[in-house]
């Protein structure tokens, strides 16, 4: 199993978008950013847990430029 990497651009951005689904795989929210240094799995994921009371109980995170997404539990 390989490990989900989030990688940067040259200049040292990346793009995220976080798309939260209920349990019936509906999807709540859809976020998208662009940060200026690379942020954890943990920082992504404690930021999606709370839209858990909206009804969230996955997230895939979808980063780019490495085209790489994961889906989590919540």
């Amino acid at each position: 199993m390989s490990r989900f990497k989030i990688t940067t651009t040259a200049s040292g951005k990346c793009d995220i978008t976080l798309t939260m689904f209920n349990e019936h795989n509906s999807i709540v929210i859809q976020k998208h950013s662009t940060y200026d240094t690379k942020p954890t799995v943990k920082e992504l994921l404690d930021y999606a847990k709370s839209y858990k009371k909206d009804g969230a109980k996955t997230v895939r995170i979808t980063t780019t430029p490495s085209y790489s997404a994961k889906t989590y539990k919540l």
